[in-house]
C-alpha cells in the first residue's frame, strides 16, 4: 500500500481535488489517499509548507506528499520529485523546498512537463510524479536539477534584536511566528525584552506558559509544543485584533542594562 496526501487550497467547491484523487485512484488500487487539508487560504505557500513541515513526520516512511498550492510549473519553476528524510514531496521547484527541511536535500528530480492540461497541467504531473516513485523509475526518465533557495527571508538576529515573521495563523487566530526558542534562548541571557507585535503599539514584556495565565481578552506570548514563538489572545483572535497574516513582522528587542 503506497500512502499519497495531498495539501491544497483547494475547496471542496472545486473540481481539481475530485479530479486529482479520481486520477490516483484509478492509477493503482494499492494506493491509500489522505487529505493533509485543503483549506489553506489561496496562493498561501507558506502556510502549506508550514503545515505539512509540521505533520509529514507522523506519516509512515515512504509516503508521498503532494504540495498543490500554487502547483502549476512554469518554464523556471519545474514540477519535481524530493526524497527527504525517507519521504517523496512533489512540488514547484520555486523555493518552498528549502523552507520544508532544515537541511536541503542535494538534489531533486524534474518531471518533464509535456501535459495537456493547459489550465491545469499539476493534474497530470502528479499522476506521473506519483507513478515514476511507485515504478522507482524517476531516475531513468527524468533529469537532476537543483533546489531553490527559500522564497522567503529567514529570521534575522544580533546580539540585541530578533525579527521574524508571522508564518502561520491557526484555526483561533493565533499567529504562529519563525522564531525558535532555542535563538531565544540564546539570545537572552536573563534581560529583559520587549516584543513588537507588527509596529510599536502592541507590545510584550513576558514569556507565558499557558493561555489560561491569561484573562480572557489579554494578549499573551508563548513558545508552543513545536517551539515556535506564537502570539495570541487568551479566548480570542490576535490575527483579526491586530491585523496579522503570513509575513507580518514581529520583533523582539532585549534591554541591556
Amino acid at each position: 500500500m503506497t500512502i499519497v496526501t495531498i495539501t491544497s487550497d483547494w475547496s471542496k467547491g472545486d473540481y481539481y481535488l475530485g479530479a486529482l484523487k479520481g486520477r490516483l485512484i484509478s492509477l493503482s488500487k494499492d494506493i491509500e489517499l489522505m487529505e493533509v487539508t485543503n483549506s489553506i487560504p489561496p496562493f498561501d505557500v507558506l502556510q502549506e509548507i508550514f503545515i505539512l513541515k509540521n505533520c509529514y513526520k507522523y506519516y509512515p516512511k515512504g509516503t508521498i506528499h503532494l504540495l498543490g498550492v500554487m502547483s502549476e510549473p512554469s518554464a523556471g519553476n519545474p514540477m519535481v520529485v524530493v526524497f527527504a528524510d525517507n519521504h517523496y514531496f512533489i512540488g514547484v521547484n520555486d523555493g518552498r523546498f528549502a523552507l520544508l527541511f532544515d537541511s536541503l536535500p542535494a538534489i531533486a528530480f524534474a518531471i518533464e512537463d509535456d501535459a495537456n492540461f493547459s489550465n491545469f497541467s499539476a493534474l497530470d504531473l502528479f499522476v506521473r510524479g506519483v507513478e515514476s516513485v511507485i515504478d522507482n523509475s524517476y531516475e531513468l526518465n527524468t533529469f537532476a536539477t537543483n533546489i531553490k533557495k527559500e522564497i522567503t527571508p529567514k529570521v534575522v538576529y544580533n546580539d540585541d534584536s530578533v525579527t521574524g515573521r508571522v508564518v502561520y495563523i491557526d484555526s483561533f487566530g493565533n499567529a504562529i511566528t519563525n522564531i525558535e526558542r532555542g535563538i531565544f534562548d540564546r539570545l537572552q541571557r536573563g534581560r529583559s525584552f520587549t516584543i513588537f507585535v507588527q509596529g510599536p503599539y502592541t507590545k510584550i514584556t513576558t514569556i507565558s506558559h499557558s493561555y489560561s495565565q491569561h484573562l480572557p481578552g489579554e494578549i499573551l506570548a508563548l513558545f508552543n509544543s513545536m517551539g515556535l514563538l506564537e502570539i495570541a489572545v487568551n479566548q480570542g483572535n490576535i490575527a483579526i485584533l491586530e491585523n496579522l497574516g503570513t509575513a507580518s513582522e514581529i520583533r523582539i528587542k532585549f534591554n541591556n542594562g
